[in-house]
């Protein structure tokens, strides 16, 4: 069994400030954050994936999840130690009768072929146990509308009458904002793998090779370390400036611009960051333009003391970037939260008044894209504190020049 991700202090103030008693979550990163159990099909299918994490405010430590009976196995493997499983449905498994079965094979064995009769007929009939069980059915729940489908809310409405159900999506997002202890060091951890990934890439960098090249190594070492790519952006000279387009096949030559903007996930949680590099020399704008937005990115992060809001720290990345170099920058965001989305809120906006909170994780992007000439993109993690915010990247924070001559033809 897992340890629950949920910021329970956190939840408890926020539900109570809103007069909510119970949660019910609906998308992959709320189920899993309640729960901790992984619903791969979210990802696979997830316009017809149906699965679900209750809690009361009372009872945090004790989700209920509702699931297709074909997820047990994920429940059987990484569900929190007082989590209690609801499914719905049919599925067809068989036991080989020589083998000794591991505890997460017993519990599969239990749910699906020695006790089907446990499993309700529909997802109707599972969350109407499942918020009976939390004992919600006379209750003020906060619901993930962006993942309950229409169909099934109106079902479930009518199945509990009772129930004052409210849009939750926004609280559930507000409650994630501030990380716990165990989410840092996910995020650290699929932070390196990342970084790690981005080296591994640049190690194949020459000239002649193709940005394809470049994203196959990436995505390699992504994937050895266990984690699951997310979207690999990286791209050569105006190409980098021109936004993502699917082909790949621009070829580099020596002194382009290689962009990347990077990410994966790991044990649920994203990392987002980006970097320049170049195989010789490149255009001498090119460093004065990096430098410019590196600064950009100090800004921010001294600017995120808690009682900040998001639109101080932005106002303060884009001064600082202007007046160290690019006084034509402009941007609608420079940053937004990370963890089991990869846009997390805040959004580093000029309109977001969220206040910067200690413990919340942002990345922090000035990017400057120009058509016919390169993409200049640093992106650090953040991480907000009392005194301002920690950088969490390791990587150098230079315009890095490979020496072509070091480099195998």
């Amino acid at each position: 069994m897992s340890e629950q991700l949920l910021n329970q202090p956190r939840a408890r103030q926020l539900m109570e400030r809103e007069g909510v008693d119970g949660l019910l979550a609906a998308t992959f990163e709320n189920v899993y954050y309640l729960s901790n159990v992984w619903m791969e099909n979210f990802f696979v299918l997830p316009r017809q994936t149906q699965g679900f994490a209750i809690v009361a405010r009372d009872t945090l430590a004790r989700p209920i999840v509702v699931a297709s009976i074909g997820e047990v196995a994920n429940y059987a493997e990484s569900a929190v130690a007082d989590c209690t499983l609801i499914t719905y449905g049919q599925f067809y498994r068989f036991v080989n009768e020589h083998a000794q079965l591991s505890a997460g094979e017993s519990t599969v064995k239990d749910r699906v072929i020695d006790h089907p009769d446990r499993s309700r007929s529909n997802v109707i009939e599972a969350l109407a146990s499942g918020l009976q069980e939390a004992g919600l059915t006379r209750a003020t729940v906060a619901y993930d509308e962006r993942g309950l489908f229409i169909e099934t809310f109106a079902a479930l409405q009518q199945r509990l009458p009772d129930v004052k159900f409210i849009p939750g999506y926004q609280l559930l997002r507000r409650i994630r904002a501030v990380k716990t202890a165990e989410e840092l060091r996910r995020l650290e951890a699929v932070l390196r793998v990342n970084e790690g990934a981005m080296l591994a890439a640049m190690k194949v960098a020459r000239p002649g090779v193709t940005e394809q090249d470049m994203i196959e190594e990436f995505e390699r070492y992504v994937v050895s370390r266990g984690a699951k790519v997310m979207f690999t952006q990286i791209a050569f000279g105006p190409r980098g400036g021109q936004g993502y387009v699917m082909k790949r096949d621009a070829v580099l030559s020596e002194g382009e611009v290689i962009r990347f903007d990077v990410g994966c996930m790991l044990d649920g949680y994203n990392t987002d960051i980006a970097r320049n590099f170049s195989i010789g020399e490149p255009d001498e704008r090119c460093i004065r333009y990096f430098d410019a937005t590196v600064a950009g990115i100090d800004a921010a992060a001294a600017a995120m003391q808690p009682g900040a809001t998001a639109a101080e720290v932005f106002h303060a990345a884009v001064a600082a970037v202007r007046e160290n170099g690019i006084p034509q920058f402009a941007r609608t965001h420079v940053g937004h939260g990370i963890g089991l989305e990869v846009y997390d809120i805040p959004l580093l906006a000029p309109t977001d008044k969220t206040p910067i909170e200690d413990g919340m994780v942002l990345q922090i992007e000035t990017p400057y894209y120009e058509l016919g000439w390169a993409g200049i993109q640093p992106e650090d993690t953040v991480v907000a504190t009392s005194s301002g915010g920690t950088n969490l990247t390791s990587l150098s924070r230079k315009f890095e020049v490979v020496n072509p001559a070091q480099r195998p033809k």
